[in-house]
């Protein structure tokens, strides 16, 4: 039978896995992880799974995250490639370069703004049109610096609990993120199912290594934050923060508060991933925060449509590009799968 590039069908989500698994060689309890990131992802299309098929059986594939990012005062859409794969037993016969050219078709079919992927393989896809750029991992700094940190505020933190502060989350993320280059855009769907999903957020859920705390300045919830430390690398990974205007001395005395915590684990270095032009790093350097970018190659993107890029204030493809990965501070964090 000949291969053939098509979207997921009803009953395939298994089979896809099992392309997956054999691909990356991962751990049975990590697919139900993977199962469940996509079937409660709000924005999930069973047509942007794209599967290749030689004999009934998946043995190539790649997904499509559709999500929208802020680039300055304007909002792009995002296709965020993620889970290209190939069982290793059909290797080297060329399947996975018509499931990736297959995906990038579609991608401009359906007139994404952006692509955004991060590989270990740049040579295979830049033959697709992908370019390199830096990947930013956030910015390090010792613990004990973020643990100094003085902060003019009566602000009160406590534990976050999501069921019971997501409405108030959502409302402060939308008001932070406004403006702010490389941050999604999430609507209420997004924040709903959020928990379901189960890749993210750590600092969200029970785990032992994880904290989520929220600041409240007079009973209102203005300011959140969520970090955990990585089994493979200990250290504080700060990966969801978010403040309204007006009481970044909140967010300040979260990032106080966390560090706390993880120096008592002896913890000493953290990571902080923040996006764009984010006000959290001018109010750290104020403060003298020794920070060093953590910068490793990977990240790769395709502009399809380049309709946006004068309307963001750019002449050409080149300078939007300059602006969205080389910037400082640097933006587009690896979030999501992407």
């Amino acid at each position: 039978m000949a291969f053939r590039v098509r979207g997921l069908q009803k009953g395939e989500l298994d089979g896809f896995l099992a392309c997956f698994q054999a691909a990356f060689g991962v751990d049975d309890s990590s697919i139900p992880v993977v199962r469940n990131s996509l079937v409660n992802d709000p924005y999930f299309h069973p047509e942007r799974v794209r599967v290749g098929v030689l004999n009934a059986e998946i043995v190539s594939a790649a997904v499509i995250l559709h999500r929208a990012a802020h680039v300055g005062n304007q909002v792009v859409t995002v296709a965020g490639i993620t889970a290209v794969c190939t069982n290793p037993v059909f290797q080297h016969r060329g399947l996975g370069s018509r499931v990736v050219q297959d995906t990038v078709r579609l991608v401009r079919q359906q007139g994404y703004d952006l692509a955004i992927l991060t590989t270990r393989l740049p040579d295979f896809f830049s033959r697709f049109g992908f370019r390199e750029v830096p990947k930013v991992g956030g910015y390090e700094c010792p613990v004990s610096a973020l643990a100094r940190l003085a902060s003019e505020t009566g602000c009160a933190t406590e534990r976050l609990d999501y069921q019971r502060h997501w409405p108030a989350l959502a409302a402060v993320y939308h008001n932070y993120s406004q403006g702010i280059t490389g941050m999604q855009v999430r609507d209420m769907r997004f924040w709903e199912t959020w928990p379901r999903r189960g890749t993210f957020p750590y600092g969200f859920s029970s785990q032992l290594d994880a904290t989520g705390l929220v600041g409240l300045v007079d009973g209102q919830l203005v300011a959140y934050l969520a970090a955990h430390s990585p089994a493979e690398q200990p250290h504080l990974a700060i990966t969801e923060f978010a403040h309204l205007r007006g009481h970044d001395q909140a967010a300040l005395a979260l990032l106080r508060d966390a560090a706390e915590r993880c120096l008592a684990m002896g913890l000493r270095r953290a990571v902080i991933r923040v996006g764009g032009n984010a006000p959290l790093i001018s109010l750290l350097e104020a403060q003298r925060v020794p920070l060093e970018v953590d910068v490793g190659p990977g990240l790769m993107v395709l502009v399809p449509n380049r309709e946006w890029i004068r309307e963001a204030g750019f002449r050409r493809v080149d300078d939007a590009i300059e602006n969205l990965f080389r910037s400082s501070p640097p933006v587009f964090w690896h979030r999501d799968g992407y």
